[in-house]
């Protein structure tokens, strides 16, 4: 009687299961599995094309039928996509032993074929994106095979196959957010948003081409995000950070701290400088950021963020203590990669719509009890421009192109789903990033294979959207705002400026225009 073992022919068996007289060898993998027939029916059952295939004896050839089984099929899998974080040396649970990862089967097969492992939110089909670790339509059909056998275990392959580990950030600059010392955060309610102020400590112009954030204590880190200050405000922040007790200050808003929020304390700040708060909302943009599932990166090649000497950086660091009463923040750091020219400065934009952080007060993002909730906002790539020129220090007439490298969606932990979108001057809507299972553990910056390029022509007809879909399943209304049981939508794309002019050390010329 025929038989089969773990998917695999073995010396001494005929094991070519032929589904219909006409298949053709080439058939035989894509074929399902069907159950195997007896001796003669099998050969008389046999085309003369394929007849003389029959091996009996000591052959051994593969059946494309069998189930898939773990160290034929899988094993490869888990060597070439999981080893770089899941190893005794990597950020998760180590499967570098064959024989303990196997005892996970179940979880294995479960996380690969929900797409939650390796962790990649966006949905395929609509842009090719650096770095992408999803499996291919053939590897999941094969755990797909596996599982449904009942997870087959097979024969161990002498394998030596192991990836490299994850890139290594090297940082050529970095920072201590508290300076050395630890921190609490406030214990008297769940969130904390806290501001501390670095000075920029290069002393000749340049550039940020890559950043990481490493958190101190990621029982406690929410997110983190990082403003650059204009020089001659720098001194103004240090200052506001030195009339608050204890480290840094309270910022729930931004850059600027929360007692502004007081006509009374925004009167008095003005009167002692003239038109103080506006300045200090002017004076400073989004550098960076990094929230759970964001590791460092790299910056497109030719791209960077300018930064003066004399600058300053607002460090915003959202503390979440519910989960760990009594614990510190210390070690927090910045690391950067620097340059001292670029041949497109760019920017980290942040799209939302800021009435939403004060949905409670004003009504304008309510996610009802056992309710789903939509929002969109869009806005004109023309709109940007002045942002743009003040973030990069491109003159906006010298602006010809504009690059969008990135999409990076963000909600908080109420996050059903959500899609950025590019619309052009015909109404013609392409779908940048589509996440359809939010998942508030993993996110991170989608860098695009082949950027968006549009010139200067136009721009304010070509609209940059994020919509975000929010479900609650408690009993009471949740409503946008900072805090962590609160929510939010925002996109982040890194854009990059083609300038005119723009003129390398070797006099070649830099931000050109290239198709």
């Amino acid at each position: 009687m025929l038989h089969k073992s773990d998917g695999l022919v073995r010396a001494g068996q005929v094991v070519l299961l032929i589904q219909q007289s006409e298949i053709a060898c080439s058939d035989l993998d894509s074929r399902p599995p069907r159950r195997a027939m007896p001796n003669h029916r099998l050969a008389a059952a046999l085309p003369h094309r394929v007849g003389l295939l029959l091996l009996v004896g000591f052959a051994a050839i593969p059946s494309g039928t069998a189930a898939q089984d773990y160290h034929t099929d899988i094993r490869p899998i888990i060597e070439g996509r999981c080893l770089g974080c899941h190893a005794e040396d990597g950020v998760a649970f180590s499967m570098e032993d064959a024989d303990r990862a196997y005892g996970r089967r179940g979880k294995i097969g479960e996380m690969l074929l929900e797409r939650r492992m390796p962790p990649w939110l966006a949905e395929a089909g609509h842009q090719s994106y650096v770095g992408d670790p999803s499996l291919s339509g053939e590897e999941l059909e094969r755990v797909r095979r596996w599982v449904d056998a009942g997870y087959p275990r097979g024969t161990p392959q002498r394998s030596t196959a192991r990836p490299a580990p994850l890139a290594p950030f090297r940082a050529d600059l970095t920072l201590d957010v508290t300076g050395g010392r630890a921190y609490l955060p406030d214990q008297g309610g769940p969130d904390e948003y806290r501001c501390f102020v670095l000075d920029w400590p290069r002393q000749t112009p340049g550039f940020i081409t890559g950043f990481k954030a490493v958190p101190g204590n990621l029982h406690v880190s929410h997110h983190v995000v990082v403003h650059a200050i204009e020089p001659p405000l720098a001194q103004r922040f240090h200052e506001l950070e030195g009339e608050e007790e204890g480290a840094g200050y309270r910022c729930f808003g931004g850059a600027l701290p929360d007692r502004f929020n007081s006509r009374t304390e925004r009167d008095a700040y003005d009167a002692r400088y003239t038109n103080g708060v506006r300045e200090l909302s002017r004076g400073n943009f989004w550098l960076a950021h990094w929230a759970p599932g964001m590791d460092g990166y790299t910056f497109p090649e030719g791209t960077g963020i300018a930064m003066k000497p004399g600058a300053a950086l607002v460090v915003q660091m959202h503390y979440y203590t519910r989960h760990a009463p009594g614990e510190s923040d210390q070690g927090s750091l910045l690391e950067f990669q620097l340059a001292d020219e670029v041949e497109r400065p760019a920017v980290n934009y942040p799209l939302t719509q800021n009435r939403w952080l004060n949905g409670e007060r004003n009504g304008s993002m309510v996610v009802g009890p056992g309710a789903q909730a939509t929002y969109e906002v869009s806005e004109s790539l023309g709109d940007l421009l002045g942002y743009l020129a003040f973030a990069t220090q491109v003159p906006q007439d010298s602006i010809e192109a504009l690059e969008i490298h990135s999409a990076n969606l963000h909600m908080h932990s109420f996050g059903h789903s959500g899609v950025v979108t590019l619309t052009d001057g015909n109404g013609r809507r392409e779908t940048l990033l589509s996440i359809p299972r939010w998942d508030l553990g993993w996110q991170r910056d989608f860098t695009f294979v082949h950027p968006k390029v549009f010139g200067r022509d136009g721009l304010e007809d070509v609209r940059l959207s994020v919509q975000c879909t929010f479900e609650n399943s408690t009993d009471r209304p949740v409503y946008g705002g900072y805090g962590s049981d609160e929510e939010m939508c925002f996109n982040f794309s890194y854009i990059a400026v083609r300038a005119a002019g723009r003129r390398s050390a070797d006099g070649s010329n830099r931000g050109a225009p290239r198709r």
